[in-house]
C-alpha cells in the first residue's frame, strides 16, 4: 500500500516538477552554427536544402552528428534568412562537420545557397545556448535581441538576465546565446518566443513595462548594447 501511495505521489507531483523546470531559467544544452544570408530566391534555397538533406551525405550528416537545422526568416534585419544548425555538443559539431566537408552533395549545397542570394552579405556565427526557460522548438515566432556585453561583464549580464527573466516568466520560452565566434559586434542575442505574434508582441509589451525589466535595464545599462532587435520566423525543419 505504501509504494502504491509513493507511485500515485509521484504520478500527480510529475507535472508539476515539469511545470516549473520548465518556467525557470537553466542552463542550455545546445550549441550551434548560424549561417545569415540575404537571399534573392528563398525556394531556390529551400529545394537546395531539401535536396542536400535528401541525399547520401544529409542522411549520414544528420544520423551522426544528430543536428537539427532550421531555416528562420528575419525581418527587421539586413539579412533575409539564416540557417540554425544545432548540436548536442562541440563534438557531434565536429561530428558534423567531418562528414560535410568529406562530401561533394555540400559543396553542390552551398553552391547553389551562393548562388541564390548576396555572396558578399553572408556571415556565419557559432553560438552557445548558454541560458534557457522553456523549449524554443515549441515555439512558431520570435524576437531576437542582438546584444553586446563588456567582457569583463557577462557573468554579472547573465545573472541578472537569468533574475529579470525568472521574476518575468511568460508562455513561450526564451534564451540566452553566447557567441564564441563571429562575436565583435555581436557578443550575445536572447530572444522571446510565443505561439503567435499577438501573443509575442503582448508579452514583450508586459515584459518591458514591468518593474522587474526596469531594474534589469538599470542594472545592466552601462555595460550592455542593444544593436538590433528582429522578428525571427521558423520557415522549415530538417
Amino acid at each position: 500500500m505504501k509504494k502504491i501511495l509513493l507511485l500515485l505521489l509521484f504520478i500527480t507531483a510529475s507535472p508539476l516538477l515539469l511545470a516549473n523546470s520548465d518556467s525557470e531559467v537553466m542552463p542550455g544544452n545546445e550549441v550551434g552554427q548560424f549561417h545569415y544570408i540575404k537571399a534573392t530566391n528563398p525556394l531556390n534555397v529551400l529545394a537546395a536544402t531539401d535536396k542536400f538533406m535528401a541525399s547520401d551525405c544529409g542522411v549520414r550528416w544528420k544520423k551522426e552528428s544528430g543536428a537539427n537545422i532550421v531555416l528562420m526568416q528575419l525581418d527587421g534585419s539586413g539579412m533575409s534568412h539564416f540557417f540554425y544548425v544545432g548540436f548536442a555538443d562541440y563534438e557531434k559539431m565536429d561530428v558534423g562537420n567531418k562528414i560535410a566537408g568529406s562530401c561533394a552533395e555540400n559543396f553542390e549545397f552551398l553552391q547553389t545557397i551562393g548562388a541564390n542570394s548576396h555572396r558578399d552579405l553572408y556571415f556565419s556565427r557559432i553560438g552557445e545556448l548558454s541560458l534557457q526557460r522553456g523549449d524554443w522548438t515549441n515555439d512558431s515566432i520570435f524576437y531576437k535581441y542582438d546584444l553586446y556585453v563588456q567582457p569583463a561583464k557577462r557573468a554579472d549580464y547573465a545573472k541578472e538576465w537569468t533574475k529579470m527573466t525568472n521574476s518575468i516568466g511568460g508562455s513561450g520560452s526564451s534564451g540566452l546565446v553566447t557567441h564564441m565566434t563571429g562575436n565583435g559586434r555581436v557578443s550575445h542575442f536572447a530572444f522571446i518566443g510565443a505561439s503567435s505574434l499577438p501573443e509575442l508582441a503582448s508579452e514583450s509589451s508586459s515584459a518591458i513595462s514591468s518593474a522587474e525589466f526596469a531594474e534589469f535595464a538599470k542594472a545592466v545599462g552601462d555595460y550592455r548594447t542593444v544593436q538590433n532587435v528582429m522578428l525571427v520566423t521558423p520557415v522549415k525543419n530538417w
